[in-house]
């Protein structure tokens, strides 16, 4: 197949959609088909680079949230839509939107992942408490993007039953984002000076990183515990200066993927803590490399779908019952290193391969039912008068 992906921004390492989007796009790659980016950053030999588009305001403020905005420039993104068997899209902004008219005039056949959970905005405009908000924000997504959709790809069951239960009438096709491969856990475990705790995400209000911060000032274990938080994001010098503020021992940083392997690797415990996740590949990288997690159960989040068991588990934003969790497993380390290799064995449901394969059939089932549909169209329509006609 030929495949085209439309999504605003594919230049950003800090983002979850687009490392998602980049991951699929190198993976469909490698399975044979070719795959055109619509983007701004698109760098590939059929690729198509777009502008930034320029929003008042809302520009900068979804800077601090790694989101840029494409400029639709209809003469290059035609050239790359030509011959194209179908188009996918990644985001609902307005770059999607005028591309997906532009499919459509071109009889082209589209399909559309849901990446921007509405919680994700709320939580951000300090809203997240407002349910009608949310559900204003659904409403908009559906009215003005999703309906035109047969096929939509939620990254979760959670997600898919979000959107059932807001209307959205397209077929919901439940693929992980899938995780990289190289995600595997190390050959053996190095025993650390302290222990070490992990957590992988943006430093934002939704994902909840201070609850850790408070649940180890809380732990009977606080001076043996090291946490490290992966990731950039608009609340890191507020986390800081909670930190120390309760004498506690964090570390902050993003790394390149082989480092985040290793870091992954040498790590003891993995706390998701995020009250908003559609799904969390972080949470899977780190459960893939053999890491026991502590995961946040959020009715707002799909993450709590990977704890295999309660051990696993505390209600969200409860720092004492997190610090209990975290106390467990630095005292059962016989108990982790059994879970570990349960987890590493589980990710794999969630493997990239698996992923792939799904939305292979899910563009091969649009592709088919577009093409059933033109011939449809095409049939002559007999009026009243020929179906009794005698000669």
């Amino acid at each position: 197949m030929t495949i085209a992906i439309v999504i605003d921004l594919i230049d950003c390492l800090t983002n979850g959609s687009v490392m998602t989007a980049r991951r699929f796009a190198d993976g469909l790659r490698a399975k044979g088909h070719e795959v055109r980016l619509v983007a701004i950053g698109a760098d590939g030999e059929h690729d198509c680079a777009v502008k930034e588009r320029y929003v008042p305001i809302l520009t900068e403020v979804s800077a601090k949230n790694q989101i840029k905005f494409g400029k639709f420039d209809e003469e290059k993104i035609r050239k790359a839509f030509e011959g194209v068997d179908i188009v996918h899209f990644i985001f609902p902004f307005k770059l999607e939107k005028k591309c997906k008219q532009l499919a459509d005039e071109m009889g082209i056949p589209t399909t559309a992942a849901f990446h921007v959970q509405p919680e994700n905005v709320s939580y951000n405009a300090h809203l997240g408490w407002c349910k009608p908000f949310n559900n204003l924000i659904y409403a908009y997504l559906k009215q003005t993007f999703y309906k035109n959709f047969d096929r939509i790809h939620c990254p979760s069951a959670f997600i898919a039953q979000q959107l059932a239960d807001h209307g959205y009438k397209g077929e919901l096709y439940v693929i992980s984002n899938g995780y990289d491969p190289a995600f595997v856990p190390p050959q053996t475990r190095p025993h650390n000076k302290k222990f070490e705790v992990v957590m992988t995400g943006r430093l934002s209000p939704e994902k909840n990183q201070q609850v850790i911060i408070r649940a180890i000032a809380q732990s009977k274990h606080k001076n043996d515990i090291h946490l490290t938080l992966l990731g950039n994001g608009p609340l890191k010098d507020k986390l800081i200066k909670l930190a120390e503020k309760l004498n506690v021992d964090v570390s902050f940083d993003f790394l390149p993927k082989d480092r985040l392997i290793k870091k992954l690797q040498q790590s003891d415990l993995y706390v998701h803590a995020a009250t908003v996740e559609i799904e969390a590949i972080a949470a899977i990288e780190a459960i893939a490399c053999g890491l026991v997690p502590v995961i946040a159960e959020s009715d707002l989040s799909a993450t709590k779908q990977f704890a295999l068991n309660d051990k696993s588990l505390f209600k969200d934003g409860d720092a004492d019952e997190l610090a209990a969790k975290i106390d467990y497993w630095y005292e059962h380390p016989d108990e982790r290193a059994s879970m570990s290799g349960r987890y590493a064995v589980f990710a794999k449901k969630f493997s990239l391969e698996n992923s792939l394969a799904l939305a292979e059939q899910m563009f091969a089932d649009e592709i088919c039912d577009y093409s059933a549909r033109r011939i449809e169209r095409r049939k002559p329509v007999l009026s009243r008068f020929s179906l009794f006609s005698r000669s």
